[in-house]
């Protein structure tokens, strides 16, 4: 009885945050950016950019550094010129997003994953 509760807990903790995944896949997915989006934004880069990468990108995008975020990998950026949020895409960024309804940590890693997934589809 005891190992069958067990399982049971399991597999509900298993089902709860396999949901919890295709959620946030799909509020990722609808929160970034088209390449012709300006403005405030966040910028992501592949975690383990260094900062010093990072900064090159956003320069070469000609992205407006507003701050850097707790992560060297994520930014906040600004640009009045269309085409920004394209422009930190081919410069290196995984992503550009405006405001998120979660924490840029969590966003990052959703992005990371996003640009996997897209990489893979035809």
């Amino acid at each position: 009885m005891r190992a069958s509760a067990h399982h049971l807990a399991l597999m509900l903790f298993v089902t709860v945050l396999a949901i919890w995944l295709a959620a946030m896949a799909i509020i990722m997915r609808h929160a970034a950016l088209p390449p012709e989006a300006s403005g405030l934004m966040l910028a992501v880069f592949e975690p383990g950019t260094s900062e010093d990468e990072a900064f090159a990108g956003l320069t070469q995008a000609g992205a407006r550094v507003v701050r850097p975020s707790g992560l060297g990998f994520i930014w906040v950026v600004a640009g009045d010129e269309p085409g920004l949020a394209g422009r930190l895409t081919r410069a290196g960024a995984l992503g550009a997003y405006r405001d998120l309804p979660i924490s840029p940590v969590i966003a990052g890693c959703f992005a990371v994953a996003d640009a996997k997934l897209a990489r893979l589809a035809p």
